[in-house]
């Protein structure tokens, strides 16, 4: 059970990384854009088994950061996706026992930091990173494939065969790698595109989103000798940089090759 909640929480926090529109739970029409505009969030939660209970607090956080997934207006944005991260984190906690874990919160606390504990500083280089963070994204995203690969996962067979089951996080875990990929591509080139443009902007940015990455990191080293390695041998190769302290205190103070040791 242990093993299945980190690959769960492992899966997660990529949704969480690039987000994109989920097909509500509830009938709100409204808050859901075009059909070519969105990714199936649906099927990629219901793959992972994310429960009913979870969905219900989390879609409209997923639904409001269409910015991300569309890169328009990003940093004008980051208000409302403030606001509906702490409705949905104080939604879980009235459903005591949906996410006990806290999954969500792990897999989504790059916004927490963003939102909670480095919010003055983004405030402060705001009126310089408006201008150019939504093509510093999409510069980005063409280069690494971000978005394309995390729709490829979505339309997996494989994918949709574990959502029509009630999830299996150990086939979704054996789907990350291209996404892994782009993650190593996606980490230097945001970073350093958004120092070029501003100030020491890379660098909060990249710590901001190797925040869910910490997380899990932490839960794996917490597990016991025998999990650990099942974790391990059942997560893509390219994705082991995720649950590997070392690697990661390395990424976080740029050394990018760290992500090949």
């Amino acid at each position: 059970m242990r093993s299945t909640l980190i690959l769960l929480s492992f899966a997660i926090l990529f949704v969480a990384f690039i987000d994109g529109a989920v097909k509500p739970v509830h009938s709100d029409k409204d808050v859901v854009p075009h059909e070519e505009q969105m990714l199936d969030v649906d099927t990629i939660f219901r793959a992972l088994g994310v429960p009913y209970c979870m969905r219900k607090c989390i879609d409209p956080f997923i639904n409001s950061t269409t910015s991300l997934w569309n890169m328009k207006n990003v940093v004008n944005q980051a208000r409302k996706v403030c606001s509906q991260h702490a409705q949905a984190i104080t939604c879980l906690k009235k459903e005591q026992f949906c996410d006990h874990l806290k999954i969500f919160s792990k897999a989504s606390s790059s916004v927490e930091y963003m939102c909670a504990t480095k919010h003055v500083l983004f405030e402060r280089m705001e009126s310089c990173l408006n201008p150019i963070v939504d093509d510093v994204m999409s510069t980005c995203d063409k280069e690494c494939y971000s978005r394309s690969n995390l729709t490829a996962f979505a339309q997996d067979s494989n994918i949709k065969f574990a959502a029509t089951v009630g999830g299996n996080a150990f086939i979704v875990a054996d789907h990350l790698g291209d996404l892994c990929t782009s993650l190593q591509c996606t980490l230097p080139c945001v970073t350093k595109r958004l120092n070029n443009k501003c100030a020491l902007s890379g660098w909060l940015s990249l710590d901001m989103l190797m925040q869910p990455f910490d997380a899990v990191s932490v839960m794996v080293e917490q597990l016991s000798p025998p999990l650990k390695d099942l974790i391990i041998k059942k997560i893509d190769k390219r994705c082991h940089f995720a649950i590997n302290p070392n690697q990661l205190n390395r990424i976080r103070n740029g050394d990018f090759n760290a992500f090949n040791k």
